[in-house]
């Protein structure tokens, strides 16, 4: 008996040391958003992380959106704005890809804060400007060339016209309302998981 359980012990600690590791990745982002009908590419250096892939079950575990601070600028009743934005992301997701390639990530709650603004070429003071909940449901295809996923139409809600130094009208010309997407690529190898087989230990039933 002693020299069985010896045995199963040994054999578990074999198919331990086996099994791949998987490290945490942040996994680079790139692609382009629409905002208010407005187009533009990602900010540079984004990531997907801390996250793993288990290619055996297709599963992304849990991480975050981030993205550094980027500048557009978009027309409006008092001049040209140009604001100077942070993208990220409040909650974490996971992902799913399946044995056929289809993948998606459980819903991310982003938040878009204006860092400074300008009209023309004069600062204006931005105090408070963050629009939130921004409720993205990102689906797609994953590959070994990495996750290609979008959502098609999401809400920016506007601020109150006293945010943003009292400009909140003026930036929710340019920012908030429903004409918005995301089409985005994570980099990294998200083969699809084979497809599961199922064994019958004991036969089929003879009824």
């Amino acid at each position: 008996m002693a020299t069985s359980s010896t045995a199963r012990t040994a054999l578990a600690l074999a198919v331990a040391c086996a099994a791949p590791f998987a490290q945490a990745t942040n996994f680079a982002v790139s692609g382009t958003i629409t905002v208010n009908g407005n187009p533009g590419a990602l900010p540079d250096g984004g990531t997907f992380g801390n996250s793993t892939y288990n290619a055996t079950t297709g599963a992304l575990s849990s991480g975050k959106f981030t993205f550094p601070q980027a500048t557009t600028s978009f027309p409006s009743q008092i001049g040209t704005v140009t604001v100077t934005y942070q993208l990220s992301q409040t909650n974490s997701s996971t992902g799913q890809v399946a044995s056929d390639g289809v993948a998606a990530l459980t819903q991310a709650h982003l938040k878009l804060q204006v860092v400074s603004a300008s009209i023309g070429v004069i600062p204006i003071g931005i105090g408070t400007c963050v629009f939130q909940p921004i409720d993205v449901d990102l689906a797609g295809t994953g590959a070994a060339s990495g996750l290609d996923l979008s959502d098609e139409g999401f809400t920016i809600p506007q601020v109150a016209s006293t945010d943003c130094g009292g400009y909140g009208d003026q930036i929710n010309a340019g920012v908030a309302g429903s004409n918005n997407s995301l089409a985005m690529h994570v980099a990294g190898n998200f083969t699809p998981p084979p497809e599961s087989d199922i064994i019958f230990a004991n036969g089929f039933d003879g009824g």
